[in-house]
């Protein structure tokens, strides 16, 4: 039998190093803000993205801040800017507004009047203002700056909803804007509007009430989210390569490496066996995000954990890990090379999958704590920040009160958000302070292990095949 034992120690460096790591916007210690309006505060997107580098760059200390609000513009990022913004102390901000910038409700089943056109100029001319102020407040500040187009309001979806025609219409010279913004002051732009559109329409190609959209015509849904983040990571030149092991047979001192480094291979005549180190785990990809799969390609262009077996006999190879059988390939794929972060049960995908849980968790708490701003800038915006419970107790309690008898509807939602914020506000700092244990804990889960691979030949019974 055939036998070699080879001992590699080559440690993959690209995505650190050089032009590559150039294109991407963090480093390690950035503190990322995200300024935005009610998509901002709900954090699926940035959850997604922080999620694929606290996976994919394992050594990165980053930590994020969301600075979303929901039912803000551009000018209401301004008059929090001093004690919401600024106070997080972030080195990079990202910016997204528009939704609520052109006021919707001008839109519409509404009489087009001179005065009506008018008015969706002048509104349009404020947020070209305001955003122009919030990036030169942003860069006079020091930071980084990353500039995202609005995403749609969908008017197209084929479903009970009222339609506000020409709001995504409006939105689409925002995104304009904040293109030639970009330019002007070197932001990295992220395009979310075009191509949120053209997914659209081929959805609604096949399916009149599909969207990336909520039935509200303006959240994005979970898909949405998600590709989202997609458009993001791409936007920066994201790194595909969760790792890459191409091994030639022919040559088996010629390993090809990426992100990775293996030790203690042995190859012989039916199999071949070895240890690796990779330098991340696969993205963990949410039930509830895997329909977004159909429409953005992101297991090939950011999840991308190739083995690439060539020179192996013709037939059908068992890959084992750590012992545990995955699942068999043909020679012909893996001499192609195959993508491992497909398969949910390799133990670095049952590793991610832990970190996913864990992310979800610490977004659940993050919300929790963004609420307790958010209600502070729509109730308190004009009292001196921050705010103690004790400044706003009497006037809090009276509104409990008045608002006690109704059971239903906005008032008894908004006297629950009084209680909330009561209860919420006393925690702020521990909230705080659980929110950053925990991402001591996920970047601790999220290191990768060596695991040890085995290649064997699944022989036929009948030595006559």
């Amino acid at each position: 039998m055939l036998h070699h034992r080879i001992v590699f120690t080559l440690l993959y460096v690209v995505l650190f190093s050089g032009s590559i790591q150039a294109a991407i916007p963090f480093k390690d210690g950035d503190r990322w803000t995200m300024v935005g309006d009610s998509i901002t505060h709900g954090g699926e997107y940035h959850t997604w993205v922080y999620l694929y580098f606290l996976t994919r760059f394992p050594e990165m200390e980053l930590r994020v801040a969301n600075a979303g609000n929901s039912g803000d513009d551009a000018h209401g990022a301004l008059e929090r800017y001093d004690w919401d913004i600024i106070p997080k102390q972030g080195t990079v901000a990202s910016v997204m507004f528009g939704m609520n910038d052109v006021r919707r409700e001008i839109y519409g089943d509404v009489e087009e009047t001179n005065q009506i056109r008018d008015q969706r100029i002048y509104i349009l001319e404020g947020y070209r203002s305001f955003m122009t102020k919030l990036v030169q407040q942003l860069e006079a500040d020091d930071y980084r700056i990353i500039l995202f187009t609005p995403t749609p309001y969908d008017e197209t979806a084929q479903h009970d909803r009222d339609v506000l025609t020409g709001v995504n219409g409006a939105l689409g010279e925002c995104a304009d804007f904040v293109t030639q913004l970009a330019e002007r002051y070197g932001a990295i732009l992220v395009d979310f509007y075009g191509p949120m559109n053209a997914i659209n329409e081929r959805m609604q190609s096949e399916d009149p009430a599909a969207s990336l959209i909520k039935t509200d015509r303006v959240h994005p849904n979970p898909v949405g989210q998600f590709v989202m983040a997609y458009l993001f990571l791409k936007a920066v030149d994201a790194p595909q390569f969760v790792s890459s092991v191409q091994i030639d047979l022919a040559n088996p001192d010629a390993v090809e490496l990426i992100n990775a480094s293996i030790s203690e291979l042995e190859v012989g005549e039916n199999e071949l066996s070895f240890t690796l180190n990779q330098g991340a785990i696969p993205f963990p990809v949410g039930k509830a995000q895997q329909p977004a799969l159909e429409w953005v390609p992101f297991q090939e262009d950011l999840n991308r954990e190739i083995l690439q077996v060539s020179g192996l006999a013709n037939g059908e190879y068992r890959l084992s890990i750590d012992g545990e059988v995955i699942r068999t390939f043909q020679s012909e794929a893996l001499a192609g090379g195959v993508n491992l972060a497909l398969e949910s049960n390799t133990p670095q995908a049952l590793q991610s999958a832990e970190v996913l849980k864990q992310i979800q968790a610490w977004h659940r708490l993050a919300l929790e704590y963004r609420s307790i701003a958010s209600f502070e800038f729509w109730q308190f915006g004009n009292f001196q920040h921050p705010i103690q419970v004790e400044q706003v107790r009497d006037y809090i309690d009276a509104e409990i009160e008045r608002l006690e008898p109704f059971t239903t509807g906005p008032n008894s939602w908004k006297r629950n958000r009084f209680i909330h914020y009561l209860d919420r506000k006393p925690r702020e700092a521990s909230i705080r302070a659980e929110m950053s244990s925990m991402i001591d804990q996920i970047r601790t889960e999220a290191q990768p292990h060596s695991h040890h691979y085995r290649l064997q030949r699944v022989l036929s019974a009948d030595p006559s095949i």
